[in-house]
């Protein structure tokens, strides 16, 4: 069921034009809690990215390439229609409002969520359209709707345990504060959540999956002032955040403090990780002061500094991610052996043996999201989630792809296989082979400093690209440590994304390996590991990759006639460390087995 008509009626009680909807909260997180699943409610959509513009003579809502299939399925008979975020002939949202806007006669009054809308994209829209044609209204009506929301969770603050801290919160603050310095600010506002658990090393569990609090940041030269509700603070948090000399207040009262507080100079913030009403805030706090010229827009310095991991998150990594795979290991082995000798396999009994293998592990505090164990032609929507209601039974033949990770104390995981139950097709071994390739470069590659992963994506997309082929997305992401399993600003890709600065890659950075091939209807594929970014043995110049994860490949589903010498070369080298790092960590029957598919290939 959707919830369009109600919203429709609410837009005319208010003579709203047109309303939009992101999946966003108050802190433009990529996953949100329960309170803030609006366009899960209104559509019925289950993707994590997503923009709504409803109107009374339509309703649209825009998505990106890992969702298409799944929307188009979701969407069937909503009366919705799917556009495509990104593509060459696709409109982006806010070209269609203002083109909307300056083609009405009249005056058009647009309306959103003012706390859960990031300014810069209202900003793009009021930048474009002609003067005086444009009234905003930025109050939450779907609050007025939706009876039976879920109430904004208040859980408790976790305060990170010493062992697995590399810079205290002081020295974190010092790097900030320089950067602070060098714009010539003397305010900071934070709003994005894995920005402000880093700084003060602490963590939460108000939104699944993700190790985060709901709070806010401001910090000056003299303090910070950390926004939480007063529910979420035990004893043992007051007395560490008081001993840190973090000034604490009321959740709520954030946009009083930002509307009153006493400026000095140049204040900092990321207006895409900023929302309408803190900017409006800030705005209103310089009053007469307030011009674009005090404000200055640009990526959270916490942003930069958490994305280079330091020598103890990089050690906690390493064994966390190690004892993950472990775990990935015996999933497998368990798909190829003994998934079907009790009688039928199904998508979730798949998803849940893996659960319960990485959940096992010592020290796992849970997943990194929900695991995506897709068979056959569910595989060829990115990120699709069986259900009780809605799953496939998996037969002796094709191929499962399962897409999980972990969160632990010193790391959080993620890792995807694509593995044959039985037969496949001469198609399917091809397409796995070519992304095969595309794995192997990107994992094996040395790139002079300086390069971005722009520079970097063709060697996962050659080989498919000279076959016709392309996936929809992104090649790799950057990794939290023990927070979001998505964190930038650093990824791999080719398209480039306007406004958005290009991050140089550095010693210490994390970032995913992910190319895969996905054919609407039959089958899909992808290949994932997260690599370590490191100083090249080669030259000081230079920067290469570790992996960190220690997964096998799928040798029944390797066309060697395909790899070259060198393909080879890298394929036995991996196998070869992979046997190493498992020795005495499996079972003799896993091991036996393991050791035959990580055979050297003459």
């Amino acid at each position: 069921m959707n919830h369009i008509s109600e919203l429709l009626k609410k837009m005319k009680e208010n003579c709203i034009d047109y309303y939009i909807v992101g999946i966003c909260d108050s802190h433009c997180s990529e996953y949100v809690g329960e309170h803030d699943k609006t366009v899960l409610w209104l559509t019925g959509f289950t993707g994590s990215n997503a923009t709504l513009v409803v109107s009374k003579e339509e309703s649209l809502l825009w998505t990106d390439g890992r969702y298409y299939i799944q929307c188009e399925k979701e969407l069937m008979g909503t009366g919705i229609k799917m556009m495509k975020m990104g593509e060459p002939d696709s409109v982006s949202v806010s070209d269609y409002l203002v083109r909307k806007i300056n083609d009405s006669a009249n005056k058009v009054k647009l309306g959103f969520i003012g706390t859960c809308t990031a300014y810069k994209d209202i900003e793009r829209i009021v930048e474009n359209v002609e003067r005086n044609k444009l009234e905003i209204y930025a109050d939450d009506i779907i609050d007025d709707i939706w009876t039976d929301r879920p109430p904004v969770s208040t859980k408790e603050l976790l305060i990170q345990d010493a062992e697995y801290i590399g810079k205290s919160m002081e020295e974190k603050l010092e790097q900030v504060r320089q950067l602070m310095e060098r714009f010539d600010c003397k305010q900071l506002l934070i709003n994005s959540l894995d920005d402000i658990m880093w700084l003060l090393n602490v963590r939460g569990n108000d939104i699944a999956f993700n190790p985060v609090a709901l709070s806010y940041a401001f910090v000056t030269m003299d303090e910070i002032y950390f926004f939480i509700s007063p529910e979420s603070l035990s004893n043992k948090a007051r007395i560490c955040l008081n001993n840190m000399r973090v000034v604490t207040c009321e959740y709520n009262d954030v946009v009083d403090f930002l509307s009153e507080y006493p400026y000095d100079g140049k204040t900092m913030m990321d207006t895409s990780k900023i929302t309408y009403s803190l900017a409006k805030a800030v705005e209103v706090g310089y009053a007469d002061k307030y011009c674009k010229d005090v404000v200055v827009d640009r990526i959270n310095p916490t942003t930069e500094l958490k994305a280079v991991k330091d020598e103890t998150e990089i050690k906690w990594m390493k064994k966390f991610f190690l004892d993950d795979s472990v775990a990935m290991v015996k999933y497998i082995y368990w798909l190829k052996n003994q998934a079907f000798m009790n009688g039928e396999l199904n998508e979730i009994v798949a998803a849940d043996k893996c659960d319960e293998l990485r959940k096992a592990v010592p020290g796992c505090m849970g997943l990194s999201f929900p695991t995506i164990a897709a068979y056959g032609a569910n595989a060829a929507m990115m990120h699709y989630e069986a259900t009780d209601a809605d799953y496939s039974v998996c037969m002796q033949n094709g191929m499962i792809l399962t897409d999980c990770g972990g969160q632990y104390p010193g790391a959080t995981t993620d890792v995807t296989r694509t593995v044959a139950l039985g037969p496949v097709s001469d198609e399917e071994r091809e397409h796995y082979t070519l992304v095969l390739k595309g794995f192997l470069a990107l994992m094996n590659a040395v790139f002079i400093k300086g390069c971005t992963g722009r520079n970097l994506d063709i060697l996962a997309r050659e080989p498919l690209w000279k076959k016709g082929i392309d996936y929809k997305c992104g090649t790799g992401h950057g990794v939290g440590y023990c927070l979001n399993v998505h964190e930038g600003p650093h990824a791999i890709r080719y398209k480039y994304i306007e406004g958005r600065t290009e991050t140089v890659l550095k010693s210490g950075m994390v970032v995913t390996c992910e190319p895969g091939v996905y054919v609407e209807g039959k089958y899909g594929i992808r290949t994932e590991n997260t690599l370590l970014i490191k100083e090249s043995n080669m030259s000081d110049e230079y920067l290469e990759f570790e992996s960190l994860t220690w997964v096998p490949l799928d040798n029944e589903l390797i066309d060697y006639d395909m790899l070259d010498k060198s393909e080879i070369e890298m394929l036995n080298e991996y196998n070869k460390q992979l046997l190493e790092q498992m020795e005495g960590r499996l079972n003799k029957n896993e091991y036996d087995w393991l050791k035959n598919v990580c055979k050297e290939v003459v």
